[in-house]
Order: C-alpha cells, then structure tokens, then sequence
C-alpha cells in the first residue's frame, strides 16, 4: 500500500503561502535578517513578522507562538487535500516534531516568575511540549492519536516517517505530520553561538552557506506541515495526489548527546536503506554550512552515486529551523516534483567540494524522485524518498 501525500502547508519567514515558497526556491531569494538578543548579541536569523492568530484571534492569542504556527500551516495543508469540512470525521493522527518545543514560553514564564513571584493559569499548557499537537488536534476537532516527538532536528522527518508507518498498519487513513520551531530565544541563541555553530557574518546576503568553509548556519523559524493517507483513503475521495512517500528510514549513532559520527557510516547506512535500491533525481540535503556536517552529506552522496546524483540545499536561503528543518525540506521536494526544478545552493563554496555535483544555479529538470536528508544533534540519522504517482 503506498502512502500519499494529498496536502501541505508551510509558515517561514517571508513565507505564508506555497506559491511564497515556491518563489523563493526559484529565486534564490534569502528571507533572514538581523536580529539583536541580550548582551549586545547581533545574529541574522530568519523571524515570521506575520499575524499568527487571524484564524481564531481569541483564542490563538493566547497560545504558544509554535502552536499558532502550526495551526497555520495545518490549516494550509487540510485546505489543498480538500479535507477542511470533513476531517473531522476521519480516523486522523496528528504526529508534530520539534527540537525547542515551547523553550520560548519556559524562558518568558521563568522571567515573570523571577521578577513577579506570580504566574498565569494558561503557563503550564503554554509550556507543555505537547500542546503543539494537542492544538492542531483540538482546532481541527480529531480524535485520534495526538503526538508531539522531540527528537533533535530530525523531529519532523521522523514524524513523516511515523505517520506513514502507522498508516501502512492500519491504524489511520490520514495521518497530520511535520514539524514546528521557533527558539529565537536568548537561552539558545547564546547557547549555540557558545559551540560556534552560528553565522557569523551580520551580512543577510552571505551568512549561512552550505557546503561553505564552515560558515555556520542562520537559526530560522517556521512550521512545516503534510497530510499522509492511505491509497484508498486517497483514490476514494478523488483527491489530488502531490507524491508519495517511497522510502523512509532513521538511526542513530549512539555515540553521545554531544557529538555525531563524523565518519558518516550511519548516515550512510540510513541513505541506503531508505533508498532500497532506487536512485532519485537529486538529493535534497541538510546541508548547513558546519564543517561536519557538510562533510557527512558529501561522503554519503559521492559513497552511493559517485557524481551523477546532483545534490542541493535550500539552506542557504531559508536558513536552519532545527526540528522543523526535514518537514520544510520535504515541502521543498513536493513542489520540486510538481514543477519540475532543482532550487539551487546558494552561499556555498564549490571549490571545497570539487567532486560534488552541487547544484548551484536554478535548473528546470524532469524531477521524479528526490531523497531528504537530515541529522540531528545528538546522532539522529534520516532520511525520506518521495516519488511522483
């Protein structure tokens, strides 16, 4: 039985819509900018300056910013599968990844608690990591399995996985997955300025390159969304079928909650089962603009393609959104697949990769199979292969 995707939806800096995204991918258009924090800190980083709450302005005011994004882009999503008079009434789970969770809502309620003694009635449910899905699930009246995954920045990647799986038991005929960030917080920004993994160039245009000489990368966020359904589910309705999920596969390293395996067996071993044997048109990589990272993504393309498989990062433009990152890379894939183009890298620095094929200018190429890669701090390993019908 194949999994479907029949819709998504995607809310990210200067992006509100797909036909935003998909503007941006051809454009090479790069949506961060420059942000101050605490202690003079300045770092390029990508804000959604839009109005989350418009869908339900009394009630979404008072949640979690990462909830109202994903309500937003869940609404997107339910919207192109035609499903937003009736999903209520299927047999749906909500499965949403994320790195932070609400970090943002733990930092701002410990402040107020510090300097007030006091705190408000709605703190421990803003705070709690899983109200990311318990409100899509209650905005959307479902009733099924409501999951919040907290696995570093494989989060949303590992969520699709986990929707198609328990689609392919049975257990759901539409499955509501992706991923959500936003950790523009003092807490992490100060955090991963202290392992030197940010940009550190204050320049939009430059900052942030993948496959670069170890730039760093722009912490961005945003909320990606996709709805999975069975192939009947799917056929009975009619609906318009964007892809499907052809291959998913995760490990991990096990080596500490510091480090990756920088020798990228893993990721490797992750690549190849997910594949099983296909080879896709491209591969749409993590690619950030960390040294090591960068370095796994091109041992694991040139150990399984050599250099005939063209590889790209959409980083470069829309910076790093951590959990969020597989689900907004997966969307990149589906309107690569629709339209027919490979989005180029940008920022990136061919010359340390010469035998890559790195895309780095738009092309227009009949796309049939693209594979997702993503890590995760920690050794998180996965990766996806979504497939024209």
């Amino acid at each position: 039985m194949k999994v479907f995707i029949t819709g998504y939806g995607i809310k990210a800096p200067k992006i509100q819509s797909v036909s935003d995204f998909k503007h941006v991918l051809e454009s090479g258009k790069v949506i961060s900018e420059i942000v101050e924090f605490k202690n003079g800190l300045q770092l390029v980083c990508g804000v959604i300056e839009e109005d989350l709450t418009v869908l339900a302005p009394k009630v979404l005011k008072r949640y979690p910013r990462t909830a109202q994004m994903a309500i937003a882009a869940a609404f997107d999503a339910i919207k192109m599968a035609d499903l937003t008079n009736t999903i209520k009434d299927k047999k749906v789970g909500v499965i949403i990844g994320t790195s932070g969770g609400n970090i943002a809502e733990v930092e701002k309620f410990s402040l107020s608690l510090s300097q007030t003694n006091q705190i408000s009635p709605f703190g421990i449910g803003n705070m709690n990591t899983n109200s990311l899905s318990t409100s899509v699930s209650s905005y959307f009246e479902l009733n099924g399995m409501s999951l919040t995954l907290s696995n570093s920045c494989t989060a949303s990647t590992d969520a699709i996985n986990l929707g198609k799986t328990l689609i392919e038991a049975g257990q759901f005929d539409i499955c509501i997955v992706g991923g959500v960030e936003s950790t523009l917080t003092d807490v992490v920004v100060q955090g991963f300025s202290k392992l030197r993994l940010t940009a550190k160039d204050l320049d939009p245009a430059v900052a942030g390159g993948p496959f670069s000489d170890d730039k760093g990368f722009v912490l961005s966020e945003g909320a990606g969304i996709l709805v999975l359904e069975s192939e009947q589910s799917a056929q009975s309705r009619n609906v318009n079928i964007k892809g499907w999920v052809e291959g998913a596969f995760m490990n991990q390293d096990g080596l500490s909650i510091y480090h990756s395996d920088s020798s990228g067996a893993k990721m490797l071993e992750a690549m190849q089962h997910c594949l099983n044997g296909q080879v896709p048109t491209y591969v749409n990589s993590q690619a950030l603009g960390i040294k090591e990272n960068d370095g796994i993504e091109a041992f694991v393309n040139q150990m399984l393609f050599g250099n005939s498989v063209p590889i790209t990062s959409i980083k470069g433009m829309t910076g790093h959104f951590l959990g969020a990152t597989g689900a907004i890379q997966a969307i990149a894939s589906l309107i690569s697949l629709e339209h027919n183009f490979i989005p180029a890298t940008i920022k990136s620095n061919p010359e340390h990769y010469l035998d890559l094929p790195i895309v780095t200018e738009l092309k227009y190429y009949d796309v049939n199979k693209v594979v997702i890669t993503s890590h995760g701090y920690g050794g998180n390993n996965s990766c996806l292969l979504f497939s024209k019908i």
